[in-house]
């Protein structure tokens, strides 16, 4: 006999919910949407073997049910939450450990990161992203899991550009690699400005050739940063231009080195301004796009790992 589902608090519905609509949260993000609906849903007390399987009589439970349990814990939480997703509709909370996207305003910084051997560069801190995958294998899945299908209804061309900005990332990616110059052993370090991306569209080839407009370029790749398939990143190069602006460094230096590297690093800004903004493959593609990703020439041994959330 199927054991039955319990049906999830109303506050864990909200939590999902909000996670559905931002698509993937960085952990942060995530822990604060769940301290603040915790926290606002807090009048009610916990039941005492909230955290036992409920064997018991179902109707008891439901009568009994605390509608604004979040789990123990934020990890007890997700849990929860999966222990019900997984069986009824075989999606489920995924959590995964990535560098961090680009972050100006220092807002995802460290303390653990670490310098490279014989390097003043940084090794950014991995950090957890989480997101809704589905977990079936079935054509519907497939389908579902194709950003540009669920954004397009599946147009060709949008597709076949889909690819193809990926195959570019992945390739920049690679060489980047075999350079020596990656600076962390997880994911794809390739990336593209926006202008480039926009413009891969004329690299198309055969029946795509020429078939998408900027306008229809532009709304998908708009679609692939806001759902979370591809992310901000830092701009090739940064870190180096950091460490040479005397970012982090021990030596003390007189009056005019300092203001001529001010200069320098307000130059870079405005070079960075002029440049656009610099993107790579999100979390959600290395959660939902694993074996498309690898099928394009991305190194398995540098897929992040699935972190499983479950009771």
């Amino acid at each position: 006999m199927t054991a039955s589902i319990r049906p999830l608090s109303n506050s864990q519905k909200l939590f999902l919910q909000r996670l559905m609509v931002a698509h993937v949260l960085a952990d942060n993000d995530a822990k604060n949407l769940y301290n603040n609906i915790r926290d606002n849903f807090s009048d009610v007390d916990v039941p005492a073997n909230a955290d036992e399987e409920e064997d018991d009589d179902d109707n008891n439970n439901i009568n009994n049910r605390d509608e604004s349990y979040m789990g123990t814990t934020f990890d007890n939480c997700l849990g929860l939450i999966n222990a019900s997703l997984v069986p009824a509709f075989n999606l489920e909370i995924s959590t995964m450990m990535l560098p961090p996207p680009n972050d100006p305003d220092n807002q995802l910084s460290d303390t653990s990161a670490e310098s490279t051997p014989n390097s003043r560069r940084k090794k950014p801190a991995l950090i957890k992203y989480h997101a809704i995958i589905n977990r079936s294998n079935d054509t519907h899945a497939k389908n579902y899991a194709s950003p540009l299908v669920t954004a397009t209804g599946g147009g060709s061309h949008e597709l076949a550009y889909f690819r193809l900005i990926f195959e570019k990332l992945i390739d920049k990616g690679n060489d980047i690699i075999q350079n020596g110059s990656a600076t962390t052993s997880v994911g794809c370090p390739g990336v593209m400005n926006r202008m480039d991306l926009i413009n891969a569209r004329t690299d198309l080839e055969g029946a795509h050739n020429g078939k998408l407009t900027v306008c229809q370029t532009e709304e998908a790749l708009e679609m692939l940063i806001g759902e979370g398939w591809l992310v901000e990143m830092a701009e090739p190069g940064e870190d180096d231009e950091q460490s040479d602006n005397g970012e982090g460094g021990d030596e003390e230096e007189d009056p005019p080195k300092k203001k001529h590297k001010r200069k320098a690093a307000a130059s870079n800004n405005r070079r960075k301004s002029m440049k656009g903004t610099y993107y790579g493959i999100g979390p959600r593609s290395y959660m939902e796009l694993g074996e498309f990703l690898k099928g394009v020439g991305f190194d398995g041994e540098r897929m992040p790992q699935l972190i499983l959330n479950r009771l």
